[in-house]
């Protein structure tokens, strides 16, 4: 039961040949603490969808890694949800197994 975080220590976030989302491979599976996250990567870009336990709300993280700047469900953010993000990203890649993990492709053409 690999954990995701030993399968990114050689990965190049800044890749732009990466296109793709990372997310559960059903609706059933959660983080240890209940929370669901799917991850989207497009050439710096990172779209992150965060829900905690027992909410109907889904918070949008969209990161530009580029310019440093993120927006939290279409608002400009500030320090303080990038601090956030950041956050709830190390703990996804900490604490998901790669089991429990699919991986989403744009149709190629």
């Amino acid at each position: 039961m690999a954990l995701l975080n030993k399968h990114l220590e050689n990965i190049h976030f800044q890749d732009k040949h990466f296109i793709g989302t990372v997310t559960f491979k059903n609706e059933e599976l959660a983080l240890p603490d209940g929370t669901k996250m799917a991850l989207g990567m497009d050439d710096g870009h990172w779209v992150l969808i965060y829900q905690r336990p027992a909410e109907q709300h889904m918070k949008v993280y969209k990161y530009d890694h580029h310019d440093k700047k993120i927006m939290v469900d279409q608002k400009a953010g500030q320090e303080k949800d990038l601090d956030e993000f950041m956050a709830h990203l190390s703990y996804f890649f900490e604490n998901t197994r790669t089991e429990d993990l699919v991986t989403l492709l744009p149709p190629q053409g």
